[in-house]
Protein backbone atom coordinates (compact mmCIF):
# COMPACT_ATOMS: atom_id res chain seq x y z
CA UNK A 1 0.00 0.00 0.00
CA UNK A 2 2.57 2.39 1.02
CA UNK A 3 4.66 1.54 -2.51
CA UNK A 4 1.20 2.73 -4.63
CA UNK A 5 0.71 5.53 -2.40
CA UNK A 6 4.36 6.29 -3.10
CA UNK A 7 4.00 5.46 -6.77
CA UNK A 8 0.56 7.59 -7.58
CA UNK A 9 2.47 10.81 -5.82
CA UNK A 10 5.38 10.17 -7.85
CA UNK A 11 3.07 10.40 -11.15
CA UNK A 12 0.84 12.80 -9.58
CA UNK A 13 4.63 15.35 -9.15
CA UNK A 14 5.67 14.52 -13.14
CA UNK A 15 2.05 15.36 -14.31
CA UNK A 16 2.25 18.26 -12.53
CA UNK A 17 5.95 18.81 -13.73
CA UNK A 18 4.63 18.10 -17.19
CA UNK A 19 2.21 21.02 -17.26
CA UNK A 20 4.43 23.53 -15.86
CA UNK A 21 6.88 22.71 -18.30
CA UNK A 22 4.64 22.86 -21.04
CA UNK A 23 3.00 26.06 -20.01
CA UNK A 24 6.00 28.13 -18.34
CA UNK A 25 9.16 26.11 -20.29
CA UNK A 26 12.05 25.01 -18.21
CA UNK A 27 13.75 27.98 -17.38
CA UNK A 28 10.60 29.52 -15.57
CA UNK A 29 9.65 26.21 -14.05
CA UNK A 30 10.18 26.05 -10.43
CA UNK A 31 10.24 23.28 -7.93
CA UNK A 32 7.48 25.75 -5.68
CA UNK A 33 5.04 25.41 -8.99
CA UNK A 34 5.43 21.93 -9.52
CA UNK A 35 4.37 21.31 -6.11
CA UNK A 36 1.71 23.56 -5.53
CA UNK A 37 0.26 22.21 -9.30
CA UNK A 38 0.27 18.73 -7.63
CA UNK A 39 -0.74 20.16 -3.95
CA UNK A 40 1.72 18.79 -2.21
CA UNK A 41 4.62 19.84 -0.32
CA UNK A 42 7.91 21.09 -1.26
CA UNK A 43 9.48 17.87 1.19
CA UNK A 44 7.39 15.39 -1.14
CA UNK A 45 8.81 16.63 -4.22
CA UNK A 46 12.48 16.81 -2.84
CA UNK A 47 11.72 12.85 -1.39
CA UNK A 48 11.21 12.19 -4.90
CA UNK A 49 13.32 14.40 -7.28
CA UNK A 50 16.41 15.68 -6.33
CA UNK A 51 16.18 18.24 -8.66
CA UNK A 52 14.55 20.21 -11.93
CA UNK A 53 16.90 18.18 -14.17
CA UNK A 54 15.63 14.67 -12.48
CA UNK A 55 11.70 16.05 -13.38
CA UNK A 56 12.92 17.47 -16.67
CA UNK A 57 14.20 13.89 -17.85
CA UNK A 58 11.35 11.61 -15.67
CA UNK A 59 8.73 13.99 -17.83
CA UNK A 60 10.61 13.22 -21.13
CA UNK A 61 11.50 9.68 -20.32
CA UNK A 62 7.62 9.29 -19.46
CA UNK A 63 6.68 10.79 -22.53
CA UNK A 64 8.52 8.22 -24.81
CA UNK A 65 7.64 5.17 -23.14
CA UNK A 66 3.94 6.45 -23.39
CA UNK A 67 4.30 6.91 -27.06
CA UNK A 68 5.52 3.34 -27.32
CA UNK A 69 2.97 1.87 -25.55
CA UNK A 70 0.34 3.52 -27.57
CA UNK A 71 1.88 2.49 -30.95
CA UNK A 72 2.12 -1.02 -29.99
CA UNK A 73 -1.26 -1.10 -29.40
CA UNK A 74 -1.64 0.74 -32.86
CA UNK A 75 0.81 -1.70 -34.74
CA UNK A 76 -0.94 -5.12 -32.83
CA UNK A 77 -4.54 -4.18 -34.79
CA UNK A 78 -4.81 -6.50 -37.89
CA UNK A 79 -4.53 -4.26 -41.20
CA UNK A 80 -2.22 -3.23 -43.70
CA UNK A 81 1.47 -1.50 -42.02
CA UNK A 82 0.77 1.35 -44.10
CA UNK A 83 -2.54 1.99 -42.52
CA UNK A 84 -0.95 1.91 -39.32
CA UNK A 85 1.70 4.41 -40.38
CA UNK A 86 -1.18 6.73 -41.12
CA UNK A 87 -3.03 6.33 -38.20
CA UNK A 88 0.04 6.79 -35.99
CA UNK A 89 0.27 10.58 -37.65
CA UNK A 90 -3.25 11.08 -36.53
CA UNK A 91 -1.66 9.52 -32.85
CA UNK A 92 0.62 11.80 -32.57
CA UNK A 93 -0.85 15.17 -33.79
CA UNK A 94 -3.75 14.24 -31.59
CA UNK A 95 -0.80 13.95 -28.41
CA UNK A 96 0.60 17.12 -29.45
CA UNK A 97 -2.65 19.08 -29.30
CA UNK A 98 -4.25 17.72 -26.04
CA UNK A 99 -1.15 15.73 -24.18
CA UNK A 100 0.66 18.36 -21.67
CA UNK A 101 3.19 15.00 -21.13
CA UNK A 102 4.16 15.03 -25.11
CA UNK A 103 3.77 18.94 -25.43
CA UNK A 104 6.45 19.12 -22.25
CA UNK A 105 8.58 16.47 -23.95
CA UNK A 106 9.06 18.24 -27.24
CA UNK A 107 9.17 21.66 -25.55
CA UNK A 108 12.39 20.12 -23.01
CA UNK A 109 14.11 18.49 -25.89
CA UNK A 110 14.49 21.84 -27.76
CA UNK A 111 15.47 23.70 -24.93
CA UNK A 112 17.62 21.42 -23.60
CA UNK A 113 20.92 19.47 -24.80
CA UNK A 114 18.92 16.06 -25.25
CA UNK A 115 20.23 12.78 -26.81
CA UNK A 116 19.05 11.26 -29.67
CA UNK A 117 17.93 8.95 -27.35
CA UNK A 118 14.32 7.25 -28.42
CA UNK A 119 14.05 6.31 -24.82
CA UNK A 120 14.09 9.78 -23.84
CA UNK A 121 13.51 11.93 -26.97
CA UNK A 122 10.66 12.41 -28.24
CA UNK A 123 11.42 13.17 -31.66
CA UNK A 124 13.94 9.92 -31.50
CA UNK A 125 10.86 7.78 -30.72
CA UNK A 126 8.53 8.75 -32.98
CA UNK A 127 11.11 8.46 -35.86
CA UNK A 128 11.80 5.10 -34.48
CA UNK A 129 8.25 4.09 -34.79
CA UNK A 130 7.59 5.24 -37.73
CA UNK A 131 10.46 3.74 -39.49
CA UNK A 132 9.92 0.23 -37.93
CA UNK A 133 6.27 0.49 -39.34
CA UNK A 134 7.61 1.82 -42.97
CA UNK A 135 10.30 -1.49 -42.64
CA UNK A 136 6.93 -3.66 -42.54
CA UNK A 137 5.12 -1.60 -45.15
CA UNK A 138 8.00 -1.73 -47.12
CA UNK A 139 8.26 -5.76 -46.39
CA UNK A 140 4.80 -6.25 -47.30
CA UNK A 141 5.40 -4.68 -50.84
CA UNK A 142 2.63 -2.05 -50.28
CA UNK A 143 5.24 0.61 -50.64
CA UNK A 144 6.77 1.66 -54.33
CA UNK A 145 10.41 0.39 -54.91
CA UNK A 146 11.76 4.21 -54.59
CA UNK A 147 10.03 4.85 -51.81
CA UNK A 148 12.90 4.03 -48.89
CA UNK A 149 11.90 3.53 -45.55
CA UNK A 150 13.73 6.28 -44.45
CA UNK A 151 12.03 8.99 -45.90
CA UNK A 152 8.81 7.57 -45.77
CA UNK A 153 9.55 7.68 -42.00
CA UNK A 154 10.97 11.12 -42.48
CA UNK A 155 7.46 11.95 -44.25
CA UNK A 156 4.86 10.72 -41.88
CA UNK A 157 6.72 12.36 -39.19
CA UNK A 158 7.19 15.74 -40.96
CA UNK A 159 3.34 15.55 -41.64
CA UNK A 160 2.18 14.66 -37.82
CA UNK A 161 4.47 17.49 -36.39
CA UNK A 162 3.81 19.82 -38.90
CA UNK A 163 0.22 19.79 -39.17
CA UNK A 164 0.02 20.63 -35.19
CA UNK A 165 2.25 23.16 -36.13
CA UNK A 166 0.11 25.06 -38.48
CA UNK A 167 -2.97 24.49 -35.85
CA UNK A 168 -1.03 26.18 -33.43
CA UNK A 169 -0.50 29.39 -35.85
CA UNK A 170 -4.10 29.55 -36.51
CA UNK A 171 -6.87 30.77 -34.32
CA UNK A 172 -10.21 29.65 -33.52
CA UNK A 173 -9.70 26.48 -35.27
CA UNK A 174 -10.86 22.73 -33.54
CA UNK A 175 -8.72 20.40 -33.09
CA UNK A 176 -10.12 18.16 -36.20
CA UNK A 177 -8.70 20.85 -38.52
CA UNK A 178 -5.14 18.95 -37.64
CA UNK A 179 -6.93 15.63 -38.83
CA UNK A 180 -8.59 17.03 -41.63
CA UNK A 181 -5.47 18.31 -42.83
CA UNK A 182 -3.68 15.42 -42.64
CA UNK A 183 -6.12 13.53 -43.97
CA UNK A 184 -5.87 16.18 -46.96
CA UNK A 185 -1.90 15.70 -47.16
CA UNK A 186 -2.08 11.49 -46.86
CA UNK A 187 -4.73 11.38 -49.80
CA UNK A 188 -2.38 13.00 -51.71
CA UNK A 189 0.51 11.71 -50.99
CA UNK A 190 -0.35 7.90 -50.92
CA UNK A 191 -1.18 7.61 -54.54
CA UNK A 192 2.66 8.11 -54.96
CA UNK A 193 3.72 6.27 -51.98
CA UNK A 194 1.54 2.96 -52.91
CA UNK A 195 2.65 0.11 -55.38
CA UNK A 196 -0.15 0.06 -58.38
CA UNK A 197 -3.34 -0.36 -58.65
CA UNK A 198 -3.29 2.32 -55.91
CA UNK A 199 -3.83 3.30 -52.10
CA UNK A 200 -7.32 0.84 -52.38
CA UNK A 201 -8.61 0.16 -48.72
CA UNK A 202 -6.27 2.99 -47.19
CA UNK A 203 -8.44 5.43 -45.14
CA UNK A 204 -6.39 8.77 -45.40
CA UNK A 205 -8.47 9.93 -42.33
CA UNK A 206 -6.86 6.98 -40.17
CA UNK A 207 -9.59 4.31 -38.67
CA UNK A 208 -10.40 7.20 -36.16
CA UNK A 209 -12.32 4.66 -34.09
CA UNK A 210 -8.80 2.87 -33.39
CA UNK A 211 -6.21 5.73 -33.02
CA UNK A 212 -8.81 7.73 -29.90
CA UNK A 213 -9.71 3.89 -28.78
CA UNK A 214 -5.80 3.56 -28.17
CA UNK A 215 -6.01 7.24 -26.53
CA UNK A 216 -8.41 5.81 -24.27
CA UNK A 217 -6.99 2.42 -23.22
CA UNK A 218 -3.75 3.71 -22.75
CA UNK A 219 -5.54 6.13 -20.01
CA UNK A 220 -7.52 3.77 -18.42
CA UNK A 221 -4.38 1.59 -18.35
CA UNK A 222 -2.11 4.30 -16.36
CA UNK A 223 -5.20 4.62 -14.12
CA UNK A 224 -5.46 0.58 -13.08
Amino acid sequence: MRQERAELTRQALTMAAAKSFDRLGYQRTTLFEVSRGAAMSKGALSFHFGSKEELADTVRREACTRSYRAAELLRDKAQPALQTLVDLTHLVAHQLEHDHLARAAVKLARELDTPPDPEVNPFACWQQVFTDVAREAEKEGTLRGEATTEAVAELAFCLASGAHSEQTSRTGDSGADVHQRLAGHWQLLLHGLVTQPGPSGLRSAGTEADWLRTVERQRIREAD
